[in-house]
Formats: C-alpha cells, sequence, structure tokens
C-alpha cells in the first residue's frame, strides 16, 4: 500500500525471490509529481534509497509502462510517463516497478492523470474564430 505516514510515502512490496535469498533496506519516500498530464510525457521521480539492489526495471503507470527508466542513484529513480487511457484519467493509479530478478514493488495509488479539459482555452479560441 502506498499511503501517507507523516511526511513518508509506504509501498507494500510483493517479493518472488529464490528461497534464502532476502532484499531489505528498500525504502519509498515520495514520487514527485503525483500527477501529470494526461498527454504522458512528464519527468517523475521517485525518491527513497536502496534502489542501486533493484537491478534493472521496468515501471508501470497504471497499465502502460513508462520509458527512460533509470536509477539516477542509490536515491532517485526517474521516469518519464506515458500517456493515458482515457478511463485513467482523474483516478489514482498503482505505479509497478518490476525488476529484472522477477521482483515486484507496487506503489498504490501513487500516480494520477489530470483529466483532460473538455473545451479548454484552445478550443474555445478556435470556436471564435
Amino acid at each position: 500500500m502506498f499511503r501517507s505516514v507523516g511526511t513518508a510515502l509506504i509501498a507494500s512490496l510483493v517479493l518472488s525471490l529464490a528461497p534464502g535469498c532476502k532484499r531489505e533496506g528498500v525504502f519509498f519516500q515520495s514520487m514527485n509529481p503525483t500527477s501529470g498530464r494526461a498527454s504522458g510525457g512528464e519527468e517523475v521521480r521517485i525518491r527513497g534509497h536502496g534502489f542501486r539492489t533493484l537491478g534493472g526495471l521496468d515501471i508501470r503507470i497504471g497499465p502502460k509502462a513508462a520509458q527512460n527508466v533509470g536509477i539516477a542513484d542509490d536515491e532517485t529513480i526517474v521516469l518519464t510517463t506515458p500517456d493515458a487511457r482515457e478511463a485513467d484519467q482523474g483516478h489514482p493509479l498503482d505505479v509497478y516497478i518490476l525488476t529484472n530478478e522477477g521482483r515486484s514493488i507496487i506503489l498504490r495509488g501513487a500516480f494520477t492523470y489530470r483529466r483532460n479539459a473538455e473545451g479548454g482555452a484552445a478550443n474555445e479560441l478556435q470556436r471564435r474564430l
């Protein structure tokens, strides 16, 4: 579960590791920003510590894969948001972090796509012309 505890955010971990293999010390503190435009293309940073132990990553916001995913340092994961499905706009989505070791980390309700403005200023200007 991804929830606020004071200023920290807690993630639920779903681990699929070989017996006897423990991965401790991974902590998720924040995600910035926690919302973005439906068209995607925005940089998001996940902060915490212990990220270098995660190895290669595939990150999904809801059902869609993020682009440009990378571990900037032990405390920062960087990604670019994909575009949102219309059905996902305005609702908190889970963020799935999948490692090449088969480990899954779910940040529950961690990101929300803002709804596209219906009408919007650009459409209003076009109607006037």
